[in-house]
């Protein structure tokens, strides 16, 4: 009787550890998704405040460009000879 007794606690107690161990595979989960909603929100923000800047520093070359055109060419020219010296293959 003893063993049979002791087979019954034992199964009531994985029945038990099953129950617990389910509810907190479900937590986690849970916990995971609300994090990742989180990370995503702050990535759209982080990526809108990126688009807002691009596009201020865009409008500023625009602006700069058509206060200075030569200025503008020269700089250009320039910086192209610079990279084409960089980038080109000297053997």
């Amino acid at each position: 009787m003893a063993t049979q007794d002791i087979t019954t606690e034992l199964k009531q107690d994985l029945a038990t550890l099953r129950a617990d161990l389910g509810n907190l595979m479900t937590a986690v989960k849970d916990l995971g998704v609300e994090q990742g909603r989180i990370a995503y929100g702050q990535l759209r923000e982080t990526g809108e405040r990126a688009r807002v800047k691009a596009r201020e520093t865009q409008e500023s070359i625009e602006h700069y460009v058509e206060a200075r055109p030569l200025t503008s060419v020269l700089i250009a020219l320039g910086t192209g000879f610079v990279l084409g010296s960089l980038l080109s293959s000297r053997r």
